[in-house]
Order: C-alpha cells, then structure tokens, then sequence
C-alpha cells in the first residue's frame, strides 16, 4: 500500500478529492460547516493505481449547544 485519497461531498451529494497521498490510516477533516452532515468514501493506492471508492460514512459536523435555560424552583405542596 503507498497510500490513500479522501473523497467528500460537500453535504450536495457530489463527490470530490479533499486529500491525496495519506499515509496513515487517520485522517481529521478541518474547516467543516457546523450543523451539516458530511459523506466520505475513501481509495486505496497501490503501484498500480487507485481502488474504487469504499462504502461511504456520514458525518455530522456538530455544532455548540445553545445556552440552557436557567434554574427555577417549584414548590410541591403535599
């Protein structure tokens, strides 16, 4: 194995190269759009090319929770 190439799609559902010559078997995506859910698919190479695209894995690209309400007392009469 020489190496990989990642391959997304931009939550439109159309692929393309997002990295090339990966050498190790993790990869972090940076620069992502909180709120959108991403598709990777990913290609091996050997020294006679690449392989075709494996099964794809979505992403959701999570995003900071909003700010809870604040804390209120009930008073429960028995």
């Amino acid at each position: 194995m020489i190496g990989y190439r990642i391959n997304y799609d931009q939550a439109l559902y159309t692929y393309i190269v997002r990295a090339s010559e990966i050498t190790t078997t993790s990869y972090t995506a940076t620069g992502l759009m909180p709120g959108l859910t991403y598709r990777f698919k990913v290609e091996s190479r050997n020294s006679y090319g690449y392989s075709v695209l494996s099964d794809e894995i979505s992403i959701l690209c999570a995003t900071i929770p909003s700010i809870p309400a604040k804390p209120v007392t009930i008073n429960v009469l028995n």
